[in-house]
C-alpha cells in the first residue's frame, strides 16, 4: 500500500465517529434529508435485488442526467437482464434520479434503485460493496473514492470511470502523490476521457491508455418542458425581452441584478439559482431592490407588474431555456467553479453570455468562442452591452449536431467487453 493511500485511509477511519455530527449540520444547512442517514453511513440498506446489477455514482446533476441517459441507452440494446442502483452526493442529484426512476416509461422496463451514496470510510466502503455485490461499477466525471475503489477491487468487481474530467489543477495535484495515483487509478478497469486535457494527465498518472470520445453531455437530449405551463408563462410575460439566469452561484445573482438595473425597464428577468435551496439568499437579495419579485417555489404568479420570476424549483431548466431571449448561464463569474455546461441552451438555439473562468470545459470552449450565439463577457456592464444577444449562427449548430453524434455511441463500445466480463451482455 502506497504512503498516500495509508494516509487516507487512516485519515478517514479517525473521521468515522465525527460523521454524525457532520451529517447534522449538512441537514441543517439544507444538504441533507434526515432519512438519508443508514444509506450515507451504508448501514439498514434496501434489499438487493436478484441477478446482475450495475452501480453507477455521480456527483450532482449534471452527472446523474449523463448516467440516466446512459442506462436508457443500454435499455435501448436490448440489455434489460439487470437491475440499476444510482447513488449521488447531493439533494438536488437525488431528487432528479428519484423522479427519472418513478416517471420514464423506459426506465420502469427494469429494476432501478436509488440511494444516496455512502461517506468514504473504510468501513461503510466495505459495508456497501458487500451488500450490494455489483457485477459493474460505474462513476462519472470526477468522483474518485479510494476507499470505494478498494473494496470493489477486493470484492472483484470490474470498475469504469466515463466522461472523466479533470482541471489542470487537479491533475497538478494529483502528480504530488504520483504512486497513489498509479494505484488509484488502476482500481479502474477502463478510463474514458471527456477532453484532451483529462486523457492525457490520466495517461501520465495511470500509465494507461486512456480513450477520449468527448464530452457525453454532448449527447444528452434537450431539458423536458410542460406544454401548459410554457403557454401560461409566455402569455403572463407577454412581449418582453427575457434574460434568464441559469445556474447561478453566490454572487453571480448581484452581477445579474447590477446589469439588470441597465436595461430598459421592460425587460423581464428569470433568475434559476444552480442550488434552489439557495432561494431564500437569493430572495433576500432581490427584496433589496425596487422590483416586483414572484417565486417559483411559493407559487407566486407572474403578472405584468412582475419584474424578476425567482426559479427556486428543480427540474424545470427546459421551461426557462425555452422562454428566455438571451441566456447568462452562472458559474463562470464564481470562483472555483469553473463554469457550467453550455450545451443544453445552445441546443435549443439561446445565445449564451457567460463568465470567463470555464476551466472545467476548457476543449468546448475553445470550439464554441468566436462563433456567434456563445461569448464570455467580464462583468455587469457587458453583460448589459450583451443583451439582447445575437441568435445562434448555422456554424455553431452544425459544430453542435457533430458533438452529439459520436461520444455516446464510441462509450458504449467502449464499455462491451467489461459488460462481457460482468455476463450483462446480450
Amino acid at each position: 500500500m502506497t504512503l498516500g493511500r495509508f494516509l487516507y485511509k487512516i485519515l478517514t477511519y479517525m473521521m468515522t465517529p465525527f460523521l454524525g455530527v457532520f451529517f447534522r449540520r449538512r441537514i441543517k444547512s439544507g444538504k441533507e434529508a434526515p432519512e438519508t442517514r443508514n444509506e450515507r453511513f451504508a448501514r439498514s440498506l434496501a434489499p438487493r435485488p436478484d441477478g446482475k446489477l450495475i452501480w453507477l455514482h455521480a456527483a450532482s446533476v449534471g452527472e446523474s442526467q449523463l448516467l440516466l441517459e446512459l442506462v436508457r441507452r443500454l435499455l435501448r440494446t436490448g440489455k434489460r437482464n439487470l437491475s440499476i442502483l444510482m447513488t449521488c452526493q447531493t439533494k438536488t442529484g437525488a431528487n432528479l434520479i428519484s423522479t427519472a426512476f418513478n416517471e420514464d416509461s423506459e426506465l420502469k422496463q427494469i429494476c432501478c434503485i436509488h440511494q444516496m451514496a455512502p461517506f468514504d470510510t473504510p468501513g461503510g466502503a466495505k459495508r456497501f460493496v458487500r451488500h450490494w455485490s455489483p457485477d459493474l461499477a460505474i462513476f462519472a466525471e470526477g468522483e474518485i473514492w479510494p476507499n470505494l475503489l478498494l473494496a470493489l477491487r477486493a470484492n472483484g468487481t470490474p470498475a469504469t470511470l466515463i466522461n472523466a474530467r479533470m482541471t489542470e489543477n487537479s491533475i497538478k495535484g494529483w502528480m504530488r502523490w504520483r504512486k497513489t495515483a498509479k494505484a488509484v487509478f488502476n482500481c479502474f478497469d477502463l478510463l474514458i476521457a471527456a477532453d484532451v486535457q483529462t486523457q492525457t494527465g490520466l495517461e501520465a498518472l495511470s500509465g494507461q491508455s486512456v480513450e477520449n470520445p468527448g464530452n457525453l453531455k454532448s449527447a444528452l437530449p434537450t431539458p423536458a418542458v410542460k406544454d401548459q405551463q410554457l403557454h401560461d408563462l409566455t402569455k403572463a410575460i407577454g412581449d418582453r425581452k427575457i434574460l434568464l439566469a441559469a445556474s447561478t452561484h453566490a454572487g453571480e445573482e448581484a452581477l445579474v441584478l447590477d446589469a439588470y438595473m441597465r436595461l430598459p425597464s421592460d425587460t423581464f428577468m428569470i433568475i434559476a439559482p444552480r442550488h434552489p435551496e439557495r432561494g431564500d439568499e437569493v430572495d433576500a437579495l432581490l427584496s433589496c431592490t425596487k422590483y416586483a419579485i414572484s417565486r417559483r417555489s411559493e407559487g407566486d404568479p407572474v403578472t405584468d407588474a412582475t419584474n424578476i420570476l425567482l426559479a427556486d424549483t428543480m427540474g424545470e431548466m427546459g421551461l426557462w431555456y425555452r422562454l428566455a431571449d438571451t441566456v447568462y448561464l452562472g458559474g463562470g463569474h464564481a470562483p472555483g467553479v469553473g463554469g457550467h455546461n453550455p450545451l443544453e441552451a445552445l441546443r435549443l438555439e439561446k445565445p449564451i453570455l457567460t463568465g470567463p473562468s470555464l476551466f472545467n470545459f476548457k476543449d468546448l470552449t475553445e470550439r464554441l468562442t468566436g462563433h456567434q450565439g456563445f461569448s464570455i463577457i467580464e462583468d455587469a456592464e457587458g453583460l448589459a452591452e450583451g443583451f439582447p444577444a445575437a441568435p445562434v449562427s448555422a456554424e455553431l449548430s452544425a459544430i453542435l449536431e457533430a458533438d452529439a453524434m459520436g461520444p455516446m455511441a464510441k462509450t458504449l463500445e467502449l464499455l462491451e467487453p467489461l459488460l462481457q466480463r460482468a455476463e450483462l451482455a446480450e
